[in-house]
């Protein structure tokens, strides 16, 4: 293997997030599918601190059903996009 290769192959080893080299070598033998979702990294972050607020207006009784309505439509969209990414990904 070249320098190159190996550049490239620990890349994408660091980029699948899959913890060993084995499983990462075993993953691509197998075919599985090996997704990144570069882009989805600041929407989780941002979900993350809505969920904590999230939490906080609900201990503080602040939640009403549209606002629970609207989390979850929103909650319902980041899954179709994350899908719709898994899916894309897999087609590559």
């Amino acid at each position: 293997m070249t320098e190159q290769e190996l550049g490239k192959f620990n890349q994408l080893h660091a980029k699948s997030k899959v913890k060993t080299q084995t499983d990462f070598i075993l993953s691509l033998l197998d075919k599985k599918p090996i997704i990144v979702i570069e882009s989805l990294r600041e929407v989780l972050t941002e979900l993350k601190r809505q969920g904590n607020n999230l939490n906080q207006a609900l201990r503080r009784g602040f939640i009403t059903p549209d606002i629970l309505e609207t989390c979850w439509d929103v909650y319902k969209m980041l899954e179709g996009a994350v899908q719709d990414t898994i899916i894309n990904n897999k087609s590559k």
